[in-house]
């Protein structure tokens, strides 16, 4: 039995494996209870779930509907996989004002094998992508009794028996949306808004200091290429970000890259602090348009550069940027963020509370079929540059 953490956002975001794992073919069957569902979240995996059930796949879904949080259009999303195959989607809810439908499980499994991954992740856009979120992935078999027994609670959560489940159809949608249960995701966030407003009413005329720090985190674009966090529809996707929607081709990768914005690094630093980008990656929709990256530290940009070595002929034979925070690091790893204000970067020590759970994605990589951490010397790692999309 295997066991891997997925720490979001820092070393991992969650929908990027999600979609993977559907779009494998390793999995013949996808089961998923989860608290909340939203079009911010399933607009980013639809095109994954199709591929996954035209292949013959297996899919069930248990949705609750507790706090307000399961909007009327995610729950469309999942009806509208019904008609492509082998989907149910159930929802899941106790008229007890003392009970809340929580749970957040997706179990992956084959004839043989199974991929449990439990945590905190709903599929929202925040949940799969921004929020800070823990879960923990086991490998098994299928007769093992762990998964025995997950299954047998996926299960009864949609047991339409004792009237807490039921089935999704077209009529239940529309008492759900008529009586309430869920909102449309546009009064949705009219209410967020509003209760913001309230909070703000309420500190009077005091502006409250920050007590934290703020981080760069953002999701990635969808495949519909909307802005993340806005309606579908909307036009007002910068034109460098526009660039990187869909699928990702980068030269050397072993195959197309899921929809992502976020590049996982070990560098081996030159000269004191100069880094280098490995022409794969630096030529990849990623890196598309930018001539500088910034600082999450202190908001400093570095430019990148070219070398033309004589060597080469004049032909550029690297990129290169002064990324200073790698001063005294024994093995610095790095988190590379392409968000509305450009590509942000943040450096640690692969030892320090931030930078192990980066290496541990970046070692965690080298173990996928086919491998997703790519090594610049694949023959000599210590000696190597890594770098992995999530």
């Amino acid at each position: 039995m295997m066991a891997i953490i997925y720490n979001q956002a820092l070393a991992h975001r969650f929908g990027i494996a999600l979609a993977g794992l559907l779009e494998s073919g390793e999995w013949t069957a996808f089961e998923a209870a989860v608290a909340w569902v939203r079009r911010s979240g399933t607009r980013h995996l639809l095109p994954s779930l199709r591929k996954f059930l035209a292949g013959g796949g297996e899919v069930r879904f248990t949705i609750g509907v507790d706090i307000e949080n399961t909007s009327k259009e995610g729950l469309e999303d999942l009806l509208s996989l019904c008609p492509l195959g082998n989907c149910k989607t159930y929802v899941h809810h106790n008229e007890s004002a003392l009970v809340t439908f929580h749970p957040k499980v997706y179990l992956f499994t084959n004839s043989t094998n199974a991929r449990l991954i439990i945590g905190s992740n709903n599929l929202t856009e925040s949940g799969l992508f921004t929020n800070t979120e823990v879960s923990l992935q086991i490998d098994a078999s299928v007769p093992d009794a762990l998964i025995v027994d997950v299954r047998k609670a996926l299960v009864s959560w949609r047991d339409t028996s004792e009237g807490l489940a039921r089935e999704l159809d077209a009529s239940l949608l529309t008492e759900l949306v008529q009586e309430k249960y869920v909102l449309t995701e546009e009064v949705l966030r009219q209410r967020r808004q509003a209760s913001e407003k309230v909070g703000c009413a309420d500190a009077g005329t005091h502006a409250p200091r920050k007590l934290f720090a703020t981080k760069v985190v953002t999701a990635p674009i969808p495949p519909d290429g909307t802005v993340p966090g806005k309606p579908a529809g909307n036009r007002g996707l910068r034109k460098p970000l526009r660039r990187i929607a869909g699928m990702l081709k980068v030269p050397g990768y072993p195959h197309p890259v899921a929809i992502t914005n976020v590049v996982l690094m070990r560098i081996r630093p030159a000269r004191g602090t100069q880094v280098q980008l490995p022409i794969p990656l630096r030529d990849s929709a990623f890196f598309r348009g930018a001539s500088k990256i910034v600082s999450g530290h202190d908001g400093v940009a570095r430019v990148i550069s070219a070398t033309h070595p004589k060597r080469a002929k004049g032909a550029v034979n690297t990129h290169k940027v002064e990324i200073p925070e790698t001063r005294g690091m024994a093995i610095p790893v790095m988190r590379l963020d392409r968000s509305p204000m450009g590509i942000v970067y943040y450096v640690y020590d692969a030892g320090s509370a931030q930078g192990q759970p980066i290496a541990d994605s970046l070692n965690a990589g080298r173990l996928d079929k086919p491998p997703t951490t790519i090594l610049t010397k694949s023959k000599d790692p210590n000696h190597s540059q890594w770098y992995r999309f999530v």
